[in-house]
């Protein structure tokens, strides 16, 4: 096998040349665009993780927020049961109050009516007794 060194010379630096000329024209452009859409998809990526985080942590804030207004909400409806509470008995207290008062002064009054009715009678009774007497003594007592 005779292999010619001249040939052999020129296939190397045909080679080359063919290698050289592909890769400033073909390789390294497509390895660039490779390497860009990489570069692009990696930060596409990183920026939907971002967004992800942020969802999730705006998620949480929402959660958080709902759970004290629920909070807020509860104690706020605890103060006004409360409320309510101490003004039903105020209420009731004052009405009890106003019912002892009004029960005393009638008793009172009653009580005035009756002792005025008591004295007017004994007053009608001795006269009427002195009436009674006269008729049945048939003489003025």
């Amino acid at each position: 096998m005779h292999v010619d060194p001249y040939a052999l010379v020129l296939q190397i630096v045909i080679f080359v040349a063919l290698w050289l000329i592909l890769k400033r024209l073909w390789f390294d452009p497509a390895l660039r665009i490779m390497h860009e859409r990489a570069a692009r998809s990696e930060g596409a990526i990183k920026e939907a993780r971002a967004i992800q985080a942020e969802a999730e942590r705006l998620r949480a804030e929402h959660a958080a927020a709902l759970d004290e207004a629920r909070g807020d909400a509860q104690r706020q409806m605890q103060e006004i049961l409360r409320g309510a509470e101490a003004e039903q008995k105020k209420l009731i207290a004052e009405a009890r109050d106003e019912a002892q008062r009004t029960l005393g002064d009638m008793r009172a009054k009653v009580a005035t009516e009756v002792a005025s009715a008591r004295q007017t009678l004994r007053e009608s009774a001795h006269d009427m007794a002195r009436l009674v007497a006269e008729k049945v003594l048939g003489r003025t007592v």
